[in-house]
């Protein structure tokens, strides 16, 4: 299984991503922990967020971990993108992890945990 690290930067100005270095995050993730590859986008739940999933997400064998908002808002955020791909949006190619509120280091916590729990 490949593994897609997907970081939704919300604007790099939402009040709630403030204390988040993205490109401090990115080049970590890139660093340190195992991925196959990595984007970041400033708002993958609008309409070219959604353009993007939708042409990304035809791949088989991959989990897309979605680094966002809160797990409850990325499902519905999210969902259209799948929808568009045609792609059935389940537990075993879809990954949300919630780093709003967060800083860059517990931000980058969250993503090493996530992506340890796809190894078990």
């Amino acid at each position: 299984m490949k593994k897609a690290v997907l970081l939704c930067a919300c604007s790099f100005a939402c009040p709630s991503m403030k204390e988040i270095n993205f490109a401090e995050l990115a080049e970590r993730i890139r660093l340190e922990l195992p991925h196959d590859f990595m984007l970041i986008h400033p708002r993958l739940c609008e309409a070219n967020g959604e353009e993007l999933l939708s042409d990304l997400i035809k791949k088989d064998g991959v989990v897309y971990l979605t680094a966002a908002c809160k797990p409850e808002k990325q499902y519905k955020l999210f969902r259209d993108g799948f929808q568009k791909a045609g792609v059935e949006m389940t537990d075993q190619n879809f990954k949300p992890v919630w780093i709003q509120f967060k800083n860059t280091d517990q931000a980058f916590e969250e993503i090493k945990k996530a992506l340890e729990e796809l190894e078990k």
